[in-house]
């Protein structure tokens, strides 16, 4: 069975079919219309961040106030319901989803469309307030994190599997592994950092994740350095790796789930707030719609680490088998 998954992913079909739907995922992480709630059109309003807002909203009635000027109420994609006026001649119908410019006017109390983006859009991305369009960037960061910990655990088993088989195999899956993790922890470290610099001002602020993270990769760059000192046969070094490995994912566990949220932080799901995607109460806090989206990336990454992890694996036996 395990030999079919292998001979599955590195097929020509697999490799069609995962560039495939990564097309879909960057499609619809950046062709998509951004529209937030009434909530995100007021705040933004009130803290002089922006006069014109993204906007979803559904109609849900129509009617003419006391100047016979028509109106619609609408409701936002939290349920709550408000009066728009839009400046389009087009009429809207009841049931119409619009993406569009949103104004607030407090004085009147009613909310302003300046301009209609779309009609019943297939798909929206939520309005993340301070990122605008860089809230994309999360269907990035957050899935490449989460991959890196799937590859380290991974590492982990496969050295155990190791220590208890001596199957050189395993040695090969564990390294391939944690070589893959070390390269989406990069990955994640850099689309964090530049989140980090539109949402708090630098590229890097010694944040306790971001300081987990630095921790965390130079405890796997001394993984590689550890094989590559060493001199002693392949054996004997994929041992000593294997226990290293072994003994590294146990502070990897604290420095990404222990230390950030015991500790004050820029990051969401700090000093025990709850995050909006993964937090204690197994409620993601965000639009169903970016949750959706966020763990699909998160397959899709998870695929992409497994097809490299075997292509890795299979250079590591050939390299093996060449020196023996």
């Amino acid at each position: 069975m395990t030999n079919l998954i292998m001979k599955f992913f590195r097929s020509t079909p697999y490799h069609l079919l995962l560039g495939a739907l990564f097309a879909v995922s960057v499609f619809v992480c950046f062709a998509t219309p951004i529209g937030g709630s009434f909530n995100d059109v007021v705040t933004l309003k009130m803290n002089n961040v922006a006069n014109i807002t993204p906007l979803k909203a559904t109609i849900t009635t129509t009617g003419y106030d006391s100047v016979a000027k028509k109106f619609y109420n609408a409701k936002d994609l939290y349920g709550t319901e408000k009066r728009v006026l839009v400046d389009r001649t087009q009429d809207l119908k009841i049931g119409d989803v619009i993406v569009a410019d949103c104004s607030y006017l407090p004085s009147e109390n009613y909310f302003y469309v300046v301009r209609i983006e779309r009609i019943n859009p297939v798909i929206t991305f939520p309005l993340i307030q301070g990122l605008g369009e860089l809230g994309r960037n999360m269907l990035f960061h957050v899935p490449m994190s989460m991959v890196a910990f799937i590859a380290f655990l991974l590492a982990m088993i496969y050295s155990i599997m190791f220590l208890r088989t001596k199957n050189m195999d395993y040695d090969f899956k564990a390294r391939a592994s944690s070589a893959i993790g070390l390269m989406f922890t990069i990955l994640a470290t850099v689309t964090g950092s530049i989140w980090a610099r539109f949402s708090w001002g630098t590229f890097w602020n010694w944040d306790p994740r971001e300081t987990s993270i630095f921790i965390l990769l130079l405890i796997y760059i001394a993984y590689f350095l550890l094989r590559s000192l060493l001199e002693d046969g392949e054996e004997k070094k994929a041992r000593i790796a294997a226990v290293y490995n072994i003994i590294s994912f146990l502070p990897m566990i604290f420095l990404i789930f222990v230390l950030p949220r015991i500790t004050q932080s820029l990051h969401p799901g700090s000093s025990g707030t709850e995050a909006p995607i993964i937090n204690l109460s197994g409620k993601t806090h965000t639009d169903p719609i970016l949750t959706y989206i966020l763990w699909t990336n998160v397959l899709l990454f998870t695929l992409l680490f497994l097809w490299m992890k075997e292509l890795y694996t299979i250079v590591l036996r050939k390299e093996f088998s060449a020196n023996d």
